[in-house]
């Protein structure tokens, strides 16, 4: 299940690339955007399903509880660009069709594509992840600050 894991988290790391690609096919295709219907597509079908299914591979993997909340958070991510659109709707009160977008809407949206890069470095970290845990490596531990009573600690203010 480790290897599914790595195979999952790999084909989501590189749709989420083929995703912003499609994004710039579609915004600059010269036709009337049926090249952004791609975009569209892909985030709203195969992406979900890629992330949906990435959670299984990692909870099936025994990735560890930190990776494993680490898919669910790309996988809300990607839930969360549709929300994006709606919420710009519904307080704009603007569709696809509207013929101009207010300021605020566009500022709205970019949100739209810094989401999209956090889910891109998310995913670059879940394949990391992936393959040190297919590897049998184990996950980096945390370094606790020593404890130093009083008595022992330096002055380490500049003098």
């Amino acid at each position: 299940m480790r290897k599914v894991f790595v195979v999952t988290a790999v084909l989501l790391a590189l749709d989420t690339i083929l995703q912003l690609y499609f994004a710039a096919l579609g915004h600059f295709s010269t036709g009337q955007g049926e090249l952004f219907g791609i975009h569209g597509f892909n985030g709203a079908v195969v992406l979900r399903i890629l992330a949906l299914v990435n959670i299984l591979a990692a909870a099936g993997a025994r990735a560890g509880r930190r990776t494993i909340w680490m898919t669910v958070i790309v996988f809300l991510l990607v839930l969360l660009q549709t929300v994006i659109f709606i919420l710009t709707g519904v307080i704009f009160n603007i569709g696809p069709e509207t013929p101009e977008i207010p300021v605020g809407a566009s500022i709205l949206l970019g949100f739209h594509g810094l989401n999209g890069l956090a889910i891109i470095a998310l995913s670059g970290i879940l394949v990391g992840r992936a393959i040190r845990h297919a590897r049998g490596e184990a996950p980096a531990a945390r370094t606790a600050a020593p404890v130093v009573s009083e008595g022992e600690r330096e002055d380490i203010r500049p003098r």
